[in-house]
């Protein structure tokens, strides 16, 4: 704790989050050779990596499901464990909130609605890169 009350801010954790910045931001300029400008592509990058995570969390939800809360809310207080941890919430914290959901429901409905899900971010990925044609 600092002086004023609140959590301190280890230099770890600023690293690891402007690491997972830069390698983030690196691959979505990748995404500029398509028309899609920086700010902007951070969305379909997300909504892609989501849609990897949907479509595994299909067959091995609880997998994925266990992998995301390792990752996000052990603590770690390493650097590598601030870069996994911001990595995870950025390429499937979506799909971790809506699984957690899911788990929830009878067998067939769950899977249903997985693939539900898994089609519709699909759909709204090249919705997005649609609207940059």
């Amino acid at each position: 704790m600092n002086h004023f009350g609140g959590n301190y801010i280890s230099k770890k954790k600023i690293t690891g989050f402007i690491l997972v910045f830069i390698v983030f931001t690196l691959i979505a300029c990748s995404l500029y050779g398509i028309n899609i400008p920086l700010p902007s592509s951070y969305i379909p990058l997300m909504i892609a990596a989501n849609g990897v995570f949907a479509f595994c969390s299909i067959f091995a939800q609880r997998l994925i499901i266990v992998l995301y809360k390792v990752n996000v809310y052990e603590d770690n207080d390493s650097l590598i464990g601030y870069f996994n941890k911001y990595t995870a919430i950025f390429t499937s914290g979506i799909n971790y909130y809506i699984q957690n959901v899911l788990n929830r429901l009878p067998f067939l409905v769950n899977k249903l609605l997985a693939i539900c899900f898994f089609l519709s971010l699909v759909w709204i990925g090249f919705g997005i890169i649609g609207i940059y044609d």
